[in-house]
């Protein structure tokens, strides 16, 4: 007995063991299979990609047996299109209990918590209604099984909670946005049931909500703790016991709310439970700092309301609420004054859900800033258009408000005060306004930031707008003794202003504004500016004269001034002015003496600007102008822009496209000494630029560059600024080759040859056109043109194409070509530069030349050159004296044909039989020997044998063989011995016989 019992003991610890061995190494062994199965069901399930690494996945029995616990680390989903790339869910972790029972044993599956931590989630609506959370697959099978059984599955949570979290929902076709930062939420409910409470508490350090572009909660704290009543499955909300706050101030919900299969229905009623008048200055803007805990506070405060009906696309539901303070007081304890009689009386009512019948009353509104009395009231009977009877009155101690408002940084001093008084129909279609009566002054102002080291001083103005008709062309606004210090500058203006309907304007201003002093008060991001301008203008006018450009219909008179200008900023070059001088009239501004620089570059303008006016105030207006342009160094490269591309070899940097601006018609006549673009550098630049339409046409520009001189005619296109054109004439005098060479793309990429050429060039009306790369070069395959090409005397050695001519004719003198006095006709097509025949000299053989050479700097010429008899191979001249029956002479010439091959770098010259040559060895031949040679020659005249015997023969001599013959490859030699060697034998055959 005692041994089965240990039997027992020892079977019932192996299972034991093996239960527990089970339960750490099952999840440990299959956690790469349960993460696969997980993947593939959401990849045939949901249209996005689920980011989970599987390091990051885990499962245990352990952690709270008997539940399963699962934790995911860094997950996350990233929608598609039409929100590709925009995550929609990502969790630092995410952590799930299951009860193992209820998936092993029961029909019901209970969560029993679930736990997001610092999760983030992106909620977004398009304007058609699209929603990045609609990643759900439809099931391809769309059809219901009639006898299909409902499932005795159930599903319940006990709880869940978020910590940290970040939530946006931005709604664009509604629009509406809110933003929470920092949510804690924690709650729990029993799905499982018809019937149930919903606890919740949930608290976020700032919601962000706005609606149709106007924020109505901007970074307040909030606070919900809530027990919600769901039932008719899950669709019916009713509000037990709950309390929201938004920084201090408080509301209770009563009613309820129910999601319908095409609309919401709703009865809402809300109260704030407090009556202290402090909690509604808590969601004040500015208001809710640190030391508002120890604000000393008076005041009644009633805020109560409902919303009730039905919300739709096509309806709103009513809604009223009420605010209303009664003796409100408060003052921050450090500060002497308090702000006293808060008196607020105001009520939103909709009885109909219709937007436009919504009543806005502000029927009292009144508080006293220590001394200083302000009262409003307003009402608002219709929304459109919009039925309006209000009115304002203050009289404001600018110093006594600065210190009841503490802004830090921010000093205030001056009297202002306002009267205002508004009655009537805002309609924008009919154009017409509420008649307006209002009247504001401002004496001894001063405004002072910390941010700013500079007071704006000695404010004053006196301000009215009258309209008592509501008709905007009778509205009349009038700005007078506006007077403004800034550290000793002074600025003053009168303006009357009239005729909304039809701008009208009466305008002096006069006085200094010093641009460095006026940027520290108003500063502007990424650019500084400094200066001194000095203005006296008086301008009148209405706005329709503008558009319909009647000049003389706006007289504009005075003179301004600009000394010691600097604008800075990273996009362009420094600009600088020592001095400029204007003055004004209707239709022209006349630029007088104005001096600077713009980076390394200086320059003098003097000239006439048109049509100002219409191009401050109109709409895509061009502005015109003649202009002269005088500089002694202009250096273009500053003006494109560099991007730096670093790899591990090398830096490379890369020029925009300069554009030309659309709305600019000026005649620009320039004289430069020197311009510098790109690796360009360019002297006694001399002509009229005439810039128009996005194009920059030249009009006899002079200048010189590369050793020589140049007139261009022609124009520069940038409309279509991603494949900017040019279209250019050019007349060149002696320019050296090789620098062309070195300096041009077009020369070194048709004409590689110039660079070894020591020599100058010149083009007659050549005509070149094409389009520009982004990095102003031109783009190779699209360039056309052609024109005639001069060299006065130019020498070319040590070349491979030089060299491998030498080598191939065994002429003595042929390794320097030499030019002089040649003029060739060039067209460049279709990616080749073509030549018509012309003559050189290689050595002291005159040879003429032509063909053209690729962009893939492919050549293809051909050479004739008059090579004197007594120059030729004795073979060759002996055999020609005793076929033909006569002498050679020795002063004659044979004329040697080269066809030149390959490439530049890799030359391949041919010699090629001319009939001529071939007749003169027919002709020489007996009669005896007539068959047998016409077959050598048939022979030889398959494929290249012809050539390379003529060659052979030509280069045969009686001395021994040169260093250059040395070069040729071996079939090329045996190509030519073996057709010597045949017709050789043939002729010695039929001698013999």
């Amino acid at each position: 007995m005692k041994k089965a019992l240990k039997w027992v003991f020892i079977i019932l610890g192996g299972l034991i063991v093996l239960i527990l061995a089970a339960a750490f190494i099952i999840p440990v062994v299959f956690k790469d299979e349960i993460k696969a199965a997980i993947d593939k069901e959401l990849a045939k399930s949901v249209n996005a990609t689920v980011y989970l690494e599987p390091d990051n996945f885990s499962l245990s029995l352990f952690k709270n047996f008997p539940n399963i616990s699962v934790q995911m680390k860094e997950l996350g989903v990233i929608n598609n299109e039409p929100f590709a790339g925009e995550v929609l869910f990502a969790a630092e972790e995410l952590n799930v209990e299951v009860n193992l029972s209820d998936i092993l044993f029961g029909d019901q599956l209970r969560v029993k918590g679930i736990s997001l931590i610092k999760p983030v989630i992106n909620i977004q609506v398009l304007p058609d209604g699209r929603a990045n959370y609609d990643i759900a697959i439809p099931s391809a099978d769309t059809v219901e099984t009639p006898t299909e059984e409902p499932s005795d599955f159930s599903f319940g949570i006990d709880h869940w909670e978020i910590v940290d979290g970040d939530v946006t929902y931005n709604d664009r076709s509604m629009p509406f946005l809110m933003e929470i930062k920092g949510l804690d939420h924690a709650g729990s409910g029993d799905f499982t049931q018809d019937i149930f409470d919903l606890k919740t508490n949930t608290e976020a350090d700032t919601v962000t909500m706005a609606y149709d572009g106007s924020e109505y909660l901007s970074n307040k704290r909030a606070f919900i703790d809530a027990t919600i009543s769901i039932s008719e499955q899950y669709t019916k909300y009713t509000f037990k016991e709950n309390t929201a706050k938004i920084n201090d101030f408080a509301m209770s919900f009563d009613g309820w709310f129910k999601m319908n299969e095409n609309d919401f229905g709703m009865d809402i009623s809300f109260k704030s439970p407090e009556n202290s008048f402090k909690s509604l200055l808590s969601i004040v803007p500015g208001m809710f700092t640190e030391s508002f805990k120890d604000i000393q506070t008076k005041g009644d405060l009633a805020f109560n309301g409902f919303v009730k009906g039905t919300y739709s696309e096509k309806q709103m539901p009513a809604f009223n609420v009420n605010l209303l303070v009664k003796d409100g007081m408060f003052q921050y304890p450090d500060l002497p004054t308090a702000i006293n009689n808060i008196n607020v009386d105001l009520l939103i009512d909709n009885k109909d859900g219709v937007i436009d019948n919504t009543v806005i009353d502000l029927k009292k509104l009144h508080l006293d800033f220590g001394s200083n009395p302000v009262d409003a009231r307003a009402l608002i009977t219709k929304m459109y258009p919009t039925n309006v009877d209000a009115s304002l009155s203050a009289k404001l101690n600018l110093t006594e408000l600065n210190k009841m408002f503490p802004m830090e940084g921010l000093s205030m001093k001056g009297n202002y005060s306002v009267d205002l008084k508004a009655k009537g129909v805002y309609d924008s279609l009919k154009k017409t306004i509420p008649a307006i009566d209002a009247n504001m002054a401002l004496a001894n102002g001063y405004v002072k930031s910390a941010d700013v080291p500079l007071p704006l001083d000695d404010i004053h103005f006196t301000s009215t707008i009258k309209n008592t008709s509501g008709v905007l062309a009778e509205t009349f606004i009038t700005v007078k003794d506006f007077t403004v210090l800034l550290d000793g500058e002074k600025f003053s203006a009168d303006l009357l202003l009239q005729n909304l309907d039809d701008y009208t304007w009466d305008l002096k201003a006069k006085g200094g504004i010093d641009l460095e002093k006026m940027t520290k008060v108003f500063p502007l991001e990424g650019m500084t500016l400094a200066g001194k301008i000095k203005a006296d203008i008086q301008t009148k006018g209405k706005f329709s004269d503008v558009q319909a450009e009647r000049y003389d219909k706006l007289p504009t008179s005075g003179s301004a001034s600009l000394k010691d200008f600097k604008y800075v900023t990273k996009d362009l070059p420094t600009v600088t002015m020592s001095q400029a001088t204007m003055a004004f009239d209707p239709k022209k501004i006349e630029l007088q003496n104005v001096n600077g620089t713009i980076g390394k570059s200086d320059f003098n303008v003097s000239g006439a600007v048109n049509n100002y006016l219409g191009y401050v105030f109109g709409k895509n207006e061009t502005i015109k102008g003649v202009v002269n342009f005088n500089s002694t160094l202009l250096d273009l490269n500053e003006f494109m822009t560099d991007t730096e591309e670093t790899t591990a070899t090398t830096d490379t940097a890369a020029m925009s496209v300069i554009p030309v601006p659309q709305n600019i018609d000026f005649v620009l006549k320039s004289n430069i000494k020197q311009v510098k673009m790109m690796d360009y550098n360019i002297t006694n630049a001399a002509g009229d630029i005439i810039v128009k339409d996005g194009i920059a046409n030249l009009s006899g520009l002079k200048f010189n560059m590369l050793g020589g001189s140049f007139v261009v005619n022609g124009s520069y296109n940038t409309k279509d600024i991603e494949h900017p054109k040019y279209d250019f004439g050019l007349n060149v005098n002696s320019v050296s080759m090789k620098e062309a060479s070195s300096a041009s793309s077009l020369v070194s990429t048709y004409a590689p040859i110039a660079g070894l050429v020591n020599g100058n060039f010149s083009l007659k009306d050549f005509r070149i056109s094409g389009e520009l790369l982004k990095d102003m070069m031109p783009n190779m395959a699209t360039v056309n043109g052609g024109g005639a090409i001069e060299i006065a005397q130019a020498a070319l050695k040590d070349s491979k194409l030089v060299s491998g001519i030498t080598s191939l004719t065994k002429l003595d003198n042929t390794s320097e070509v030499t030019l002089k006095d040649v003029a060739m006709s060039a067209t460049i097509k279709d990616g080749r530069l073509s030549v018509k025949p012309f003559d050189v000299k290689f050595g002291e053989y005159k040879t003429t030349v032509s063909g053209s050479t690729g962009l893939d700097q492919s050549i293809d010429y051909n050479l004739k050159m008059n090579v004197p008899a007594g120059k030729l191979g004795t073979q060759l001249n002996s055999f020609l004296a005793d076929k033909a029956g006569a002498k050679t002479d020795p002063n004659g010439t044979v004329p040697v044909n080269i066809a030149l091959g390959g490439s530049v770098t890799n030359p391949s010259p041919k010699l090629v039989a001319s009939g001529e040559q071939k007749q003169q060895v027919k002709d020489a031949v007996s009669n005896t020997a007539k068959e047998e040679a016409g077959k050598a020659l048939e022979k030889a005249a398959k494929g290249t044998k012809a050539e390379d015997v003529i060659g052979g023969l030509l280069g045969k001599k009686d001395t021994t063989k040169t260093k250059t013959d040395s070069t040729k490859t071996p079939s090329q030699k045996q190509q030519a011995e073996e057709g010597a060697k045949d017709l050789i034998k043939g002729l010695l055959k039929k001698k013999k016989n």
